[in-house]
């Protein structure tokens, strides 16, 4: 018995010091009588105890309180991580819808300013890349069961693009401008300059070079380059790039500049083939009343 007293000793003293103080509390709240100084000695001792262990107990409850606010506030915590990323991916859609819809504006701007030019919509469905990552060729979801054939001119509202060179019944091919084998007659705009554009094939940038013989006035940075229509192949009016520099370079008897496309090649996703051109209709000139020319005879002719 005494070793079983002396091994649970710290437990049976707190108890007893729990359970008496109570117990005495208990028998003085049903007397009237004044409380002894037995029982006050008894207070003063047990009192640190019954505080700790209220102090305990409270503890452990803001313990469990503090662990389930916490398990609400994680829950919480992943709803709102799903609601950002769901609303990231709206936003993104967002975005590529109003950059298509920006582009098919321009393009149907484009069709409406160029009632001349017959053409059949098509979507870039293939690119064939140069080891640095500039676009080579193009092939096109639209062929000969559109209308397509080869040497037709590829156009986007911003300018040139190139021409076909292969087409199947349900697919085309595009040669760009930038590529070596693209001839291109242009016109500076505003200015007397003529000349051709040819591709350079440059496997890092999208650069081509425009060879003339004379300028009849001085050219600058960023003079529009048109196509000029004098080679049969393209129509007058497609914009095909500006002057990048005036860095001259002479070949034979003729003169070299560089040109920057009009085109954004690396962001191609819808363009348009040139399957037809309308002659524009030229109206007669007005016709002016005129008297009568009296005639020698004084009667009228």
């Amino acid at each position: 018995m005494r070793e079983l007293f002396l091994r649970h000793r710290k437990t049976i003293v707190t108890v007893l010091g729990i359970a008496l103080p109570l117990f005495l509390l208990y028998v003085h709240g049903r007397s009237p009588r004044k409380t002894t100084i037995i029982e006050q000695a008894l207070m003063q001792v047990t009192g640190p105890v019954q505080g700790a262990a209220s102090r305990l107990l409270s503890g452990l409850s803001d313990l469990w309180n503090g662990y389930v606010a916490l398990v609400d506030v994680a829950e919480h915590n992943a709803a709102l991580v799903d609601d950002k990323r769901r609303l990231e991916a709206d936003s993104a859609r967002l975005v590529v819808a109003l950059a298509e819809n920006e582009r098919l504006r321009q393009e149907l701007e484009f069709k409406r300013a160029r009632r001349d030019l017959i053409t059949v919509g098509a979507h870039v469905i293939g690119k064939d890349l140069s080891p640095y990552g500039r676009i080579l060729r193009i092939a096109l979801d639209a062929g000969s069961e559109s209308g397509v054939a080869e040497g037709m001119p590829v156009v986007t509202a911003t300018g040139l693009v190139g021409r076909v060179v292969r087409v199947s019944s349900d697919y085309a091919e595009v040669l760009l401008t930038v590529d070596a084998r693209s001839v291109v007659n242009v016109r500076v705009l505003g200015k007397g300059v003529t000349g051709t554009v040819t591709g350079t094939s440059s496997p890092y940038n999208y650069v081509a070079r425009m060879s003339y013989l004379h300028r009849a006035e001085p050219l600058d940075i960023g003079d529009l380059l048109v196509t000029s229509g004098h080679d049969k192949v393209f129509p007058p009016g497609l914009v095909v790039g500006t002057i990048r520099s005036l860095e001259e370079r002479q070949r034979d008897v003729e003169y070299e500049l560089q040109v920057t496309p009009a085109v954004n090649l690396a962001d191609l996703e819808e363009v348009q083939i040139v399957v037809d051109v309308l002659e524009e209709p030229v109206e007669p000139p007005p016709v002016t009343p005129t008297a009568p020319v009296p005639a020698a005879d004084g009667g009228a002719r």
